[in-house]
């Protein structure tokens, strides 16, 4: 009876199991620190952050994680858009919610982390902060103290990024301090690849116009995977731009006209045929269009619905629609949806095969009655069929 009674008290305990955060003031959790010796955990929220109210909800309340954030640290937790918050957030720098920082009683962060985390990733970098060699302070106090080997460089920039911190900026500036000449060395190079993204900036010009020694000190295959990656990565920040997109386009078919490396046709004919789109020359768009898909071999059902769909809109050309007529037969033969018949039967109607395309729209009709679509598009599009 008294084993029984034992496990009925204790399970309240594992239930109600919770990191315990101070009700005082910023300056009396500091003392305390300095009395205590112990770091001071800041849980760094905001009242409309989702991720915030997860951590407390799930990671905050793991056993194995209140246990330990209890034990080691002085737990606080703070809205950063209200006083004193606001405060905090300006002196440690923090944009990002959740984030978490580890201060000593001097008031200088030790390390840091953001977003949300499970019990198990939240427990790993409370443990951190009990080693000196895992530190972000350690990482800082090295690199100011000379260090910079790749690895060493690689694992900084990394730390930062799981921080929350503007990793690229902090390589940026790191890669302004390198002497051309050596950029072709392994750190600079590992930092490089890794981080700098500009087609504009010095380091990238620099690789462009020493091709050759890079491929020599580096490799060909590695060289023309950075190029790959830097051009795909400015195209993808200018098709989420919302301002200057056509001119930005534009520079960057320019910039990398005269460029080759392994993949860089397909990226060209990625770039034009989005250009041709967002100018809507839908004459270039199927050209560009049918020479991708054929130097791709494109077969995802998805993509080559999506292309037919606008031949269908905007191209007129008979000879680029049988194109597209065998992209949305192949889509449907992989992915007969509602939506996908619907296509193939659009490009039908539009070639004059009016049977057919009826009867395709009509197996797209009934399809979406057996799935609970919305059918209005299927029955508009079967009249307009069916009424010539």
């Amino acid at each position: 009876m008294k084993k029984l009674m034992f496990i009925f008290c204790a399970l309240p305990m594992v239930l109600h199991a919770q990191i315990k955060f101070e009700e005082g003031t910023w300056d009396e959790a500091v003392a305390k620190s300095r009395m205590t010796g112990k770091l001071i955990f800041l849980d760094a929220y905001a009242t409309w952050c989702e991720p915030c109210a997860e951590m407390e909800e799930y990671t905050f309340t793991d056993l194995e994680v209140a246990n330990f954030f209890n034990e080691t640290f002085i737990n606080v937790r703070m809205d950063m858009e209200s006083y004193p918050g606001v405060e905090l957030a300006e002196q440690y720098a923090i944009g990002v919610f959740p984030s978490y920082l580890f201060i000593d009683s001097n008031g200088d962060v030790t390390h840091r982390g953001c977003g949300a985390m499970d019990g198990n990733e939240f427990l790993q970098l409370g443990k951190e902060t009990t080693d000196q060699n895992l530190t972000l302070a350690s990482f800082e106090s090295r690199y100011g103290g000379g260090e910079r080997s790749a690895n060493f460089m690689l694992s900084y920039l990394e730390l930062l990024e799981y921080a929350c911190l503007d990793a690229e900026r902090f390589a940026v500036e790191y890669l302004r301090g390198v002497e051309p000449s050596r950029l072709t060395e392994e750190t600079p190079w590992e930092v490089f690849a890794a981080y700098q993204w500009d087609i504009y900036g010095r380091e990238f010009q620099y690789l462009l116009e020493n091709r050759d020694l890079y491929e020599k000190e580096i490799g060909k295959e590695q060289v023309d995977a950075k190029l790959y990656d830097t051009y795909l990565a400015q195209y993808q920040e200018i098709f989420e731009a919302e301002e200057l997109h056509d001119f930005g386009m534009r520079a960057l078919i320019h910039a990398i006209e005269d460029v080759t490396f392994s993949g860089s046709d397909t990226l060209k004919l990625m770039m034009n045929l989005h250009h041709a789109e967002f100018t809507e020359n839908w004459s270039d768009y199927a050209g560009y269009a049918i020479e991708l898909v054929g130097m791709t071999e494109v077969d995802d059902p998805e993509q080559l619905n999506e292309l037919a769909w606008k031949f269908y809109l905007f191209v007129d050309n008979k000879n680029q629609l049988e194109i597209a007529s065998s992209w949305a037969q192949q889509a449907v033969d992989k992915q007969p949806e509602p939506s996908v018949i619907d296509t193939y039967a659009s490009i039908q109607y539009k070639l004059g095969n009016r049977k057919k395309a009826v009867e395709l729209e009509k197996r797209a009709l009934e399809l979406a009655k057996e799935l609970y679509d919305d059918i209005s598009h299927y029955q508009y599009q079967l009249k307009k069929f069916e009424g010539g």
